[in-house]
């Protein structure tokens, strides 16, 4: 009797292993997932040519993240297209915020495009989102002209100008360095806030920032909740 209750103990304990391991076998890991999506201003899906399409999403990823890739083409003839796959800063992450500002030349055609957002993780496994945007013309964005970055004090100092142009009034400017440091500078002085045109002229200090090669973004916000962003780059020695 003694060796027959063994037995079944035995066969027992080797049921709940080979269910064990069928259970381990039978879990997969879930899709990579956008959790949140913004796709230009407040979500509005409309871009200004000459301007920049402003995106940012929320990735899960159980599977960590190989790549995100951006396509936008027109949806229908020719025209204006993009195509970029991003790896920096979300190669490997299980969670990352996707925040990118994709520029859109003047000469883009107005009207209807199809935008594709696809999170690819290291299984092969991928989520996409399609959405329809918007390219529009608007004489009203704020524009620059002359922006100007020199590196001064030695390495410890930027200055940066610029003359502003902002039909709807001025709000607030932005001035965003990355590299391998990163800060963003934003600026609501009183003498140029409500203004149409303002002589921007600051010194900005990067002393915590190390030697090398840098991008800097210039953001002028309007009151009108619009805006633009330009680009220049500068070396730190």
């Amino acid at each position: 009797m003694k060796n027959t209750f063994k037995l079944f103990g035995y066969s027992l304990l080797l049921l709940v292993l080979l269910v064990s391991c069928n259970k381990d076998e039978d879990e997969v890991t879930p899709v990579p997932a956008f959790t949140e999506i913004e796709i230009g201003s407040n979500n509005s899906k409309i871009a200004y040519a000459g301007s920049d399409l402003h995106l940012d999403a929320a990735i899960v990823a159980p599977g960590t993240i190989a790549s995100v890739r951006v396509e936008i083409h027109p949806e229908s003839g020719s025209g204006w297209e993009f195509n970029e796959v991003y790896t920096e800063g979300l190669a490997g992450k299980k969670n990352a915020d996707f925040h990118k500002h994709i520029d859109i030349p003047a000469s883009a055609a107005t009207g209807h495009y199809h935008f594709h957002l696809v999170v690819t993780d290291n299984l092969g496994q991928k989520a996409e989102i399609d959405e329809e945007i918007e390219i529009k013309e608007d004489a009203t964005l704020p524009s620059i002209s002359g922006l100007q970055i020199e590196v001064e004090d030695g390495g410890n100092e930027i200055h940066v100008e610029t003359t502003i142009n902002a039909p709807n009034r001025i709000a607030e400017v932005k001035v965003e360095v990355h590299g391998a440091w990163e800060k963003e500078f934003e600026f609501d002085d009183a003498a140029m806030v409500g203004q149409t045109s303002y002589e921007f002229h600051k010194h900005i200090n990067i002393a915590a920032a190390p030697a090398g090669h840098y991008h800097l973004h210039f953001t002028v916000i309007d009151q009108a909740g619009k805006e633009r962003e330009f680009e220049g780059h500068f070396d730190k020695p």
